[in-house]
């Protein structure tokens, strides 16, 4: 199970230092994105981008126009919102024909304070 961690503030660097000195502290599997600010996540993770995520992670592969119907939204909205996690990776988009199906390419999402 693929799973991604997000962390607010966190060092690559010193986290890749950690797992170097001690491998037993990496996790096969995970993926992690690090963001600076708390603006950059919420611009991220807003909640109608947190609530197109969760549907895809539990009902994955639909097509935007099944999706904006089902979230109650336009399609022209879940386009955008899908177009900013499929920059960051949270996504994926394919073609089928006509329409364009989105799939979540984690199948859970973590997210962990930093001290730092």
């Amino acid at each position: 199970m693929k799973a991604l961690v997000i962390k607010v503030g966190g060092s690559m660097v010193e986290d890749m230092r950690k797992v170097f000195e001690n491998p037993r502290l990496s996790k096969p599997g995970t993926h992690t994105i690090y963001v600076k600010t708390w603006k950059d996540i919420s611009e991220l993770l807003s909640p109608k981008r947190l609530e197109l995520l969760a549907y895809l992670i539990k009902e994955n592969g639909e097509n935007v126009s099944q999706l904006a119907s089902r979230l109650k939204r336009k399609q022209e909205a879940v386009s955008r919102d899908a177009g900013v996690l499929e920059k960051h990776s949270l996504l994926e988009k394919a073609r089928e024909g006509q329409s364009v199906c989105l799939k979540a390419k984690y199948k859970t999402l973590e997210i962990r304070l930093s001290s730092t």
